[in-house]
């Protein structure tokens, strides 16, 4: 069972269009690692946003090797607490009433070649209808960002976006 199936999802939405989430989570995700992109899933079904992030270790550490010393370390050391946590990761309408109520990462092993950083958040929002836009904060952490593929999955609306900066709104209707 892949958790990151949102992109896939997007990408094949025309025959997909009947989905629910649960069903979307048997996809499989094919994606690619490369360096300066950064992939942004957001999906919403009832009051079920899921937000998916990705994104390669030279993005979140500024490195993919072993830690070499103490502040390394320490960088890896914050990297995990901040993607296990879901916290800072995106930003909504404080209108939405959506609060974070599951957080799925596995630490990638670093030092064994391409690290890729995945998370999946899921919030619970007391007025999806406030959903206006979204924020993506997790960028601003970010280290070299040249582009983020941004996959949106709402209801009446399917897209992609590509983000060229790392602030700013992205638009959900």
């Amino acid at each position: 069972m892949n958790r990151y199936p949102l992109r896939a999802l997007l990408l094949s939405s025309l025959p997909l269009l009947g989905l629910t989430l649960a069903t979307a989570d048997e996809m499989h995700h094919h994606g690619s690692h490369v360096h300066g992109e950064v992939i942004l899933n957001l999906a919403l079904e009832g009051v079920t946003l899921i937000a998916e992030i990705e994104a390669t270790g030279a993005q979140v550490l500024g490195f993919e090797q072993a830690p070499r010393d103490p502040a390394e370390r320490a960088a890896v050391a914050a990297a995990e607490i901040w993607f296990r946590s879901g916290r800072e990761m995106i930003g909504v309408p404080t209108a939405a009433g959506c609060r974070l109520t599951a957080s799925a990462f596995t630490p990638p092993k670093i030092g064994s070649g391409h690290v890729d950083f995945r998370g999946r958040y899921t919030f619970t929002c007391t007025d999806p209808a406030a959903l206006a836009w979204a924020e993506p904060w997790a960028l601003r952490r970010m280290q070299g960002v040249e582009k983020t593929e941004v996959n949106i999955i709402v209801p009446g609306v399917q897209r992609q976006e590509i983000l060229r900066e790392t602030a700013g709104r992205i638009a959900l209707r």
